[in-house]
């Protein structure tokens, strides 16, 4: 019966014991304000919110077209990047990595063959 008991003790403790980063939240480590640029085809600069789950909120000035775009996504808690900026016509998908106060990747409007690169901080 001991043996019964000691078992469960055991199994139960080994279930609890997870570390507090297993509990992390999607995307909180980049949370806050960012700002950046753009280049390539196109050129500008954006920025955008993040919050707690790792959904990101913004805009992005084209200064090659003189537009300001709506830029929509989400980062990982790995810090895997990917916002949707503008529409499919008129935009193109932003993909990168964001480390703790930085971030780059490429973009790409596959619709009107477009593409460059992109960089930011956080504020």
């Amino acid at each position: 019966m001991k043996t019964i008991f000691y078992s469960i003790l055991a199994l139960t403790l080994m279930t609890c014991s997870g570390s507090d980063s297993d509990n992390v939240t999607n995307g909180s480590d980049y949370q806050g304000n960012w700002s950046g640029t753009f280049s390539g085809d196109d050129n500008g600069t954006w920025t955008a919110s993040i919050n707690s789950v790792g959904e990101v909120s913004g805009i992005a000035l084209s200064t090659t077209f003189s537009d300001t775009y709506a830029l929509e996504g989400s980062v990982s808690a790995s810090g895997q990047f990917q916002a949707t900026l503008g529409t499919s016509s008129a935009g193109g998908v932003f993909t990168g990595q964001l480390g703790s106060n930085s971030g780059s990747g490429t973009w790409v409007n596959e619709t009107a063959m477009m593409s460059g690169s992109w960089s930011g901080t956080k504020d």
